[in-house]
């Protein structure tokens, strides 16, 4: 009630409620117009596990075959252009993601694919809204600010717009990091962390783009002398995985599953996609323009530079013990938000609805850290201009790039100068 009243008494907060229900709408309108390719696939690939002729939703013989097969059934099943869009966009599958994800997207199974895919979009908007809206208030933003940043999100923001048409996870990804993030804002000791760890671990093994945030949370957590946190953080994260194994080996009915995955994924080398197909990582745009093969080296060293700088600013004093929800929560987030840019940096494969995984880092950096420091106000316009690189729309339309190339090297520096800021960050004197 509160917060309607001030959302209804603040005119930037009414205005920044009206462009982000703008946003919205205009998201939902994309996806309507949109065949979902990836998440064709995900749906597809859900409903064959388990049959007789296919042994294993990895095994490369089959892809071809239930491509054709699902390709004449868009035609027989039911009646949507949609699904026969999308259909031939995968006359061959290539089933990459996780046993646990494609366990997830059983649920839809029993639908047609208007109906999941209507189902689809809802949740994914309401986690894109919950999770931008969350992260930023959790960090200290105002209602106007939070509602201003889902209104970028969703009017300029070309790596929501690329999810939204393709129908990948990136907005449940997000939702999953606030509820994470809200989780180990509590006491160090308090049974908030366990869970926490748990979701985690779930998260991981769910899409494990967010695994380079594991080392940096856990060196955060030692240097800061939390070990409290990390013990339990850890127990919960390894009761999620065996939660997540024991729920794809009852889905699947094996564990099997998950080294089919990897060695489906060993023969399936993401560096082989160009960036004419969309991969914009950096190491794939060396190679293409200057034929460097960075990405066996690239993690490592932003890795490394990120434990640098954790260890730069660790503590100089033994923990008070007294707890306090903002700092923990700029804290985690920061280590989270480099892992999540390291491995957006050194990826051989990086598409681009992947930068969905920036807005956490850019809302670390936007806000008001309350010291009132000049250098705070330069962090601020430096984050703001690293967003919009990483946008796309809004340079690309001003500018006119229309070339591949220049529009992955506007993101990868984009995606530098916000991992510079928040290195900045992981290296402040924490008390």
């Amino acid at each position: 009630m509160r917060i309607e009243s001030k959302v209804l008494r603040d005119p930037a907060t009414l205005l920044a409620a009206v462009l982000a229900a703008a946003g919205l709408v205009q998201t939902w309108d994309l996806g309507r117009r949109s065949p979902g390719s990836d998440f064709y696939q995900f749906w597809i690939v859900a409903q064959v596990i388990g049959r007789a002729d296919v042994p294993s939703i990895y095994d490369e013989e089959a892809h071809p075959r239930l491509g054709a097969e699902f390709v004449r059934r868009s035609f027989t099943d039911d009646d949507s252009e949609r699904r026969r869009a999308a259909a031939r966009e995968w006359q061959v599958l290539e089933p990459t993601a996780t046993p646990l994800l494609y366990s997830a997207f059983r649920l839809l199974g029993g639908l047609d694919y208007e109906q999941a895919h209507l189902l689809f979009r809802a949740v994914s908007l309401a986690a894109l809204a919950t999770g931008v809206v969350a992260i930023a208030l959790l960090l200290g933003h105002s209602a106007a600010a939070a509602l201003m940043m889902l209104a970028v999100a969703t009017v300029a923001f070309r790596p929501l717009k690329t999810g939204v048409q393709v129908g990948n996870v990136n907005e449940l990804q997000l939702a999953g990091i606030a509820a994470y993030l809200w989780l180990s804002s509590g006491r160090d000791g308090g049974r908030r962390q366990a869970v926490a760890g748990a979701l985690l671990g779930a998260l991981v093994l769910f899409k494990p783009n967010l695994l380079p945030a594991l080392p940096l949370l856990a060196a955060s957590w030692v240097l800061g002398g939390r070990r409290g946190k990390l013990a339990l953080q850890a127990a919960g994260a390894a009761a999620g995985g065996l939660l997540a194994l024991a729920v794809t080996a009852a889905v699947f009915g094996s564990p099997a599953a998950w080294t089919d995955w990897l060695a489906f994924m060993r023969v399936f080398p993401p560096a082989k996609i160009p960036l004419r197909f969309g991969n914009v990582g950096l190491s794939r745009l060396a190679w293409e323009t200057m034929d460097l093969r960075l990405a066996p080296w690239l993690g490592g060293l932003f890795l490394g530079l990120a434990l640098a700088c954790l260890w730069a600013g660790r503590p100089r004093a033994e923990p008070t013990g007294a707890h306090d929800a903002g700092r923990a929560m700029a804290a985690d987030t920061t280590a989270l938000s480099a892992g999540c840019l390291a491995y957006l940096l050194s990826a051989p494969l990086v598409w681009i609805h992947y930068l969905l995984l920036a807005l956490p880092a850019a809302l670390l950096l936007l806000r008001d850290s309350g010291e009132g420091e000049p250098r705070d106000d330069a962090r601020r316009v430096l984050a703001a201009l690293a967003l919009v690189a990483v946008a796309v729309d809004p340079v690309a339309d001003l500018l006119r790039i229309r070339d591949m190339y220049q529009q992955a090297a506007l993101t990868a520096a984009g995606l530098a100068v916000l991992f510079a800021l928040t290195l900045r960050e992981l290296a402040r004197p924490r008390p």
